[in-house]
């Protein structure tokens, strides 16, 4: 009986943090990190500041894992989707349609990227909380536009070419998150890369 009670009690412990995270990235989506509160988490939970604390730890420590999440959920699911369309797992010279792929799942997903796009603004401020993860992430991201420019040809600026993937990426999705109706993100995206990678 114990050790039923304890694997139940595990799984309703990650099912109320999952309900924290799914309920802070809506309020974060919203008013974004600095228009965000704990009570007002709590009261959409129907918990007190201290239990959702008692999840998550503190205010800094759950943004980070809001974060974290996002870019698990997106991974797993991106290499899925690659797996699914290419018989086999995905390698890094399919880098390129990884990164369409990315796009098209962004599409799907628009209160996450207004989120991760607002928290990466505010994060500009080096007090914020999460300066560093996204100091530290776009360092990662822009070494694997780097080794894709590689990939694809001789270039002899690829670290340069890489950061205009990257500005590209990071641009078009504010542009769609301001008018989603008048901007095919996959398909601006498609023409952006051509572009950039035409001579490569």
């Amino acid at each position: 009986m114990s050790g039923s009670a304890g694997v139940v009690g595990r799984v309703r412990r990650e099912d109320r943090r999952a309900q924290i995270l799914g309920e802070a990235i809506g309020i974060i989506g919203r008013r974004g990190y600095y228009g965000f509160s704990v009570q007002e988490l709590a009261d959409g939970c129907g918990l007190t500041v201290a239990g959702v604390l008692h999840h998550v730890g503190t205010k800094e420590k759950l943004l980070v894992a809001l974060l974290e999440e996002r870019d698990r959920r997106d991974t797993e699911a991106v290499i899925e989707q690659l797996e699914q369309e290419l018989g086999r797992a995905p390698t890094p010279g399919d880098a390129r349609r990884a990164l369409r792929t990315v796009v098209a799942r962004n599409v799907t997903q628009p209160e996450i990227v207004r989120l991760h796009t607002m928290l990466r603004s505010e994060s500009l401020y080096r007090e914020h909380p999460a300066h560093d993860y996204f100091r530290e992430r776009e360092a990662r991201v822009l070494d694997a536009f780097t080794r894709l420019v590689e990939g694809v040809g001789s270039a002899t600026e690829p670290r340069s070419v890489a950061r205009h993937l990257l500005a590209t990426m990071t641009g078009l999705e504010e542009q769609w998150l301001r008018d989603p109706d008048d901007i095919d993100l996959v398909a601006e995206w498609d023409r952006a890369v051509a572009r950039i990678l035409a001579d490569r």
